[in-house]
């Protein structure tokens, strides 16, 4: 993935921005950082695929939360 899209070996961190809706389904994704090497993409396809989240409560009551995640690759030698 990423070494053959050749990032650097290193910790490589994304933070990808989306709502956690009443039912703890993501929508509204995006990639808030420009690493490039197709980690955004790899942070975005692996959300995609994630259960639902707990959803934020507010006076006991689920409601829609915006959230910032960051997500850390390690690239190293094989």
């Amino acid at each position: 993935m990423a070494v053959n899209n050749r990032a650097p070996y290193g910790v490589h961190t994304v933070v990808i921005q989306f709502v956690v809706g009443t039912d703890g389904k993501l929508t509204d994704m995006k990639a808030i950082t420009k690493v490039g090497y197709g980690l955004e993409e790899e942070a975005l396809r692996t959300l995609r695929q994630s259960p639902a989240w707990i959803p934020a409560k507010h006076f006991g009551k689920p409601v829609r939360a915006y959230r910032k995640q960051p997500i850390s690759f390690l690239v190293q030698k094989g």
